[in-house]
């Protein structure tokens, strides 16, 4: 029997759904009651949740390994309202309310670095693909990265105070592609490599634009959220809306089902509903989930599984010209009746969208490489200045100057001259 996917949402609380059923599991609290928890995120083992409250008190590890109970609290009184965690689950970034961006070692349960790049309240977090960059998002409208191997921030990168951060994911399929929405409506797509912006969709919401999420089978495909009401629909490849949702109420967070086939946001009525992809004219389920807005929306991690699969696969394209006889995880379009048997081959479509995955992957880890490495040129280059200035410094110090010079030669023709006489 295969474990439930499993749902969490918050607001005034957290609570922990059967996402088949959309029945509670668990409810509970960890943070003050009178202050709504602001945002959440399953460890890779989904053993475990982070939270942050809207007030940042504190972040709490919790965990629900039998009932929910707080084994970790981090960041006390340091204002922190988001978090997200890393592919390991041992590093945790959060930013908040008094501007910063901290990286914690839950291992050591220490503050293991501390960023200061942003001007105004940091709204957003995320960690890259790789783990090897921090993406986050402010309310002066800059995007920073951060590269955790050299320990530099890029420059600030996006369109201004005009247009302030309130969200930002990376593609699960696309490893460069990073979305982010704004409090002004606007949409962007930018290249995380580059820092530059691949398209702006201008206008794509009437109200501020609360929430995003890519697709994890389709590559093509990430949807936004707004206080609009609406739902919107994006097609990356041709940079263009596709198709309009509109709703009853306005709506605060947004994610895809594990297996891209089905949808779920949150609206400001405490509502959550669940759609599937194939037919958003009618929520599948409609569920009153808290007495405040939804302020999170999140499934629990299923990559675990797809990368010891997609492991044994690379492993086996190597050694063998037969496809492995393993069961994956299709996109939601890529699925034929009768072909989801356990053990069942892999199809040609399935195939390509492995292939695809995998050069992603290598595109990915090149270009990141290649970045790291002109990171660490230009900081070899920084610190070689540095120290040459120094030794400049130490060379006009303790070197002879003209005054001290023509004394020593005064003293010698004294020296000269007492000689001579006496």
């Amino acid at each position: 029997m295969e474990d439930v996917t499993r749902l969490v949402s918050s607001g005034d609380c957290l609570k922990i759904w059967d996402s088949t059923s959309m029945t509670v599991v668990e409810q509970f609290n960890p943070h003050s009651a009178t202050h709504p928890v602001a945002q959440v995120c399953w460890s890779s083992s989904n053993q475990y949740l982070v939270s942050a409250s809207s007030i940042g008190d504190k972040l709490v590890v919790s965990s629900l390994k039998s009932s929910p109970v707080p084994v970790m609290e981090l960041g006390e009184g340091k204002k922190q309202t988001r978090v997200s965690l890393n592919s390991t689950s041992q590093f945790l970034v959060s930013g908040g309310l008094d501007n910063t961006v901290n990286i914690w070692d839950l291992k050591t349960k220490r503050l293991h670095r501390s960023l200061k790049d942003h001007k105004e309240e940091v709204t957003c977090v995320s960690f890259n693909g790789g783990d090897s960059y921090t993406a986050s998002g402010s309310t002066s409208g800059d995007i920073i990265l951060h590269s955790i191997t050299t320990n530099l921030s890029s420059k600030p990168f996006g369109h201004g105070p005009n247009v302030p951060i309130h969200d930002l994911r990376y593609s699960l399929v696309k490893r460069s592609l990073l979305g982010t929405v704004s409090d002004s409506g606007s949409v962007a797509l930018w290249d995380a490599n580059t820092q530059k912006e691949l398209h702006l969709f201008e206008g794509a919401h009437k109200a501020p634009c609360s929430g995003l999420a890519f697709s994890p089978a389709n590559d093509l495909l990430f949807i936004t959220v707004g206080l609009d009401k609406k739902i919107v629909c994006y097609d990356t490849s041709n940079k263009m809306v596709f198709r309009n949702k509109q709703v009853e109420s306005p709506l605060t967070a947004i994610d895809f089902t594990p297996d891209g086939a089905g949808l779920v946001v949150g609206s400001t009525q405490g509502r959550i509903y669940l759609y599937d992809l194939r037919n958003l004219s009618v929520p599948v389920k409609i569920t009153t989930a808290h007495k405040t807005s939804v302020t999170c929306i999140r499934f629990q991690n299923s990559t675990s599984k797809l990368k010891v699969q997609l492991s044994v696969l690379f492993v086996h394209k190597h050694i063998s010209s037969e496809p492995p006889s393993v069961s994956f995880p299709a996109p939601a379009a890529a699925v034929e009746s009768g072909a989801e048997g356990r053990g069942a081959p892999l199809t040609s479509v399935q195939m390509n969208f492995v292939r695809n995955m995998i050069l992603e992957a290598l595109e990915d880890f090149r270009d990141t490489s290649h970045r790291d490495i002109i990171n660490l040129q230009v900081e070899m280059v920084r610190q070689f200045y540095i120290q040459l200035n120094e030794i400049h410094g130490l060379i006009e110090k303790y070197s002879l100057n003209d005054s001290l010079i023509e004394e020593i030669e005064r003293l010698r023709e004294e020296n000269k001259r007492l000689r001579a006489n006496y």
